[in-house]
């Protein structure tokens, strides 16, 4: 992966994600600093990382990158304290999704705005648009003079409902939030980068349809309301046909599949890709494709983000197509229309980039109504 950070601070290091990144950090030798005031899963080893038990005394650490695995309403505390020092010296702060709550989505323009002046390199955790597999995708794209991406399928699925997983008993929000929205950021992040920006993508227009089911959850006590928990969608997107399956519901396949059909010089093409932990795959018009399928994606995200940071002036990483507080706002969005969507069952349509950005999906006011289990 070649340089990684020279040190990494992780809030919500025994959550899911960020156990995930402490491990690839441990076992690169990455001075790694954890802020958590939960206990301390038995099967870590305390003598490998910094425990910090002040949370200030955590957000003024020298850390070469900040990683806020938390959910958004324990984010805040830590992104308020980062982007003042901001104002002074640089930072790098990776921030996990979703970008904000349902039921808070002015949030997103709030982190916007207060990410944008100052000296921090501000990032979302999308794996697959920090993954080398993505980055040959796109090289692969703009290889051709003339290209044509005309329809691409999604799925990204697993069982989050067997009550024998640890992991699914991690309270979710709606899967249109939670899963969904790293599939808009994918779709997003690729086209644009083959062609345009984000805006002229969005200019032609988009519209979408989208159905639910339920959640079941291993632990129904904990959750205000019923989640979504199986989301299918299709949309448009510039000419470009989009349909996707996000799916948490029993038995439901592990899969990170993405397929990108069009043409390119002329002539059909075929991309397939699956970014599975431990089975990864690329093919390319029915030819597999030299990879390593054990590559971490959450070590690839590490290198990425140090890479980027090293080529990219900060103004284009904050400003252009990067998976920057901006981008993520519009994934955000889009992921709050999906959820709007498959609760009306029925199909919305936005003009452009900015009717997207002032969709307001109703979350808040709907959580009332919604129903509770049991």
């Amino acid at each position: 992966m070649g340089h990684l950070p020279e040190s990494l601070a992780i809030a919500g290091a025994w959550g899911y994600i960020g156990r995930k990144f402490l491990a690839a950090a441990v076992r690169r030798h990455v001075p790694t600093f954890v802020y958590d005031p939960g206990v301390v899963p038995n099967d870590i080893d305390p003598n490998a990382l910094t425990r910090m038990m002040d949370e200030a005394e955590f957000y003024r650490l020298p850390a070469d990158l900040f990683h806020l695995a938390t959910h958004p309403e324990h984010r805040r505390i830590g992104q308020q304290i980062l982007f003042q020092r901001a104002q002074r010296e640089p930072l790098s702060i990776l921030n996990e999704k979703p970008m904000a709550g349902p039921e808070s989505p002015e949030d997103c323009n709030r982190i916007v705005a207060a990410a944008h002046p100052g000296h921090a390199i501000t990032l979302y955790d999308f794996p697959e648009l920090y993954d080398p597999l993505t980055e040959r995708i796109i090289e692969r794209l703009c290889s051709y003079r003339e290209v044509t991406v005309t329809d691409i399928a999604l799925c990204r699925s697993k069982d989050r409902e067997a009550p024998d997983n640890p992991r699914n008993y991690k309270r979710m929000v709606p899967i249109q939030y939670q899963e969904s929205v790293h599939c808009m950021a994918f779709v997003l992040f690729v086209l644009a980068r083959v062609g345009g920006n984000v805006a002229e993508r969005l200019a032609g227009g988009v519209s979408l349809r989208a159905e639910s089911e339920p959640y079941v959850p291993p632990n129904p006590e904990l959750y205000p309301y019923v989640v979504d928990g199986r989301c299918r969608y299709r949309f448009s997107l510039d000419g470009v046909r989009i349909e996707g399956l996000t799916d948490f519901k029993a038995g439901a396949q592990l899969a990170k599949r993405r397929v990108l059909r069009g043409r390119g010089d002329g002539r059909p093409f075929c991309i397939e890709v699956d970014y599975l932990e431990g089975c990864k795959r690329l093919s390319i018009d029915g030819v597999e494709q030299t990879i390593d399928p054990r590559a971490d994606s959450y070590e690839s995200v590490l290198g990425t983000f140090v890479r980027w940071r090293r080529e990219t002036p900060r103004e284009d990483l904050m400003a252009g197509i990067y998976p920057n507080p901006a981008f993520a706002r519009i994934t955000y969005q889009l992921s709050s229309a999906l959820w709007r969507a498959s609760r009306d069952r029925a199909g919305l349509q936005f003009a452009h980039l900015d009717d997207v950005l002032q969709f307001d999906a109703g979350f808040r006011e709907a959580l009332p109504r919604l129903p509770r289990y049991g």
